[in-house]
């Protein structure tokens, strides 16, 4: 069940990186939906580690946590770079586009088992 979710998770993911680029440069929206495909890529980790749904939606904080905990050390170190970027740095669409074609790359690489 749980590879179900993951899977789900990654997909939804990267769906919404597609619709990405029907935003323009410095639209809201933009930095909101990239922030969205963030944690919903966090989800898709942290799904792998639970075997049932939980009785209530994990924090942010605790999403963030688990799935570096679940990473290589490299691929955290990643991930902690594109978290700076994405919710501290004010970026370009194309920077925004980048950093989460290789976000999404660095899961794609972590859950290849189950994708």
């Amino acid at each position: 069940m749980y590879f179900i979710r993951t899977k789900s998770y990654y997909k939804y993911a990267v769906d919404l990186f597609k619709d990405l680029y029907k935003h323009k440069e410095g639209d809201p929206a933009l930095y909101k939906k990239a922030r969205e495909i963030f944690e919903i890529g966090l989800k898709a980790v942290w799904s792998l580690s639970q075997i049932t749904p939980p009785k209530e939606k994990p924090t942010f904080e605790e999403l963030y946590k688990k799935t570096l905990e679940s990473l290589s050390p490299e691929d955290a170190s990643i991930i902690q770079k594109i978290y700076q970027d994405l919710f501290f740095k004010e970026l370009s669409k194309e920077e925004i586009l980048n950093r989460l074609d290789t976000y999404l790359s660095v899961l794609k690489e972590a859950l290849k088992p189950v994708l």
